[in-house]
């Protein structure tokens, strides 16, 4: 089996078609999936099955839909943070400082139900890079949105995640996202990985 690499501070995009095998590859590097073969490793270990809780809370994954909970802005973007015991000053901070990298500081008040594709979508992608992950996993994460607003979060998106210095696989069937975003893309069609390199 070909050997498919995350570099520190990488942004690796994975293009293919629909049904390529994209989306159950970022499951597995997430490990909400169980590999049918070859084996996951982490900084060179092997991950064993399932993946130990700590491991797992070194990633965050968004997906195509925001997934939101009910509840205010604010409360979806601090959740993680609170399940790892985060409270008071130090979360909210952290919470403001996510709303304001993605521009949505001025919906923290407002229900997540109330938001528009775009909002919503921004504060699914806060309430990911609020938690520092080392490795961010985002599943076409701005593929229901109108083209505008997919090439303004796009770039906003990048600067984000260069800021922050975290790895990221990133899943598009979008040639101009994938080249706009990666620092390598990595090729899928048929479950196969096909290629890998540079934009």
């Amino acid at each position: 089996l070909p050997l498919l690499e995350v570099g520190a501070g990488e942004i690796l995009v994975v293009l293919g078609p629909t049904g390529a095998g994209k989306s159950t590859l970022l499951r597995i590097l997430g490990c909400l999936q169980r590999a049918d073969g070859g084996s996951l490793a982490w900084r060179g270990e092997q991950v064993p099955w399932p993946a130990p809780l700590a491991l797992r809370r070194r990633m965050a994954m968004v997906f195509q839909a925001p997934l939101l909970f009910s509840g205010t802005v604010f409360d979806n973007v601090a959740y993680g943070l609170r399940l790892r015991g985060e409270r008071g000053a130090a979360l909210r901070g952290k919470v403001e400082a996510a709303l304001t990298q993605f521009h949505i500081a001025h919906l923290a008040g407002q229900r997540a139900a109330t938001l528009s594709g775009g909002e919503a979508q921004r504060a699914a992608l806060a309430r990911a890079v609020v938690l520092e992950p080392e490795l961010l996993l985002l599943d076409e994460p701005l593929a229901s949105l109108d083209a505008p607003i997919r090439e303004r979060l796009r770039d906003e998106l990048r600067q984000v995640m260069r800021a922050g210095g975290m790895s990221c696989v990133y899943v598009t069937h979008e040639l101009p996202e994938a080249f706009t975003l990666a620092d390598r893309i990595a090729v899928l069609a048929g479950g196969r990985l096909l290629q890998v390199g540079k934009p």
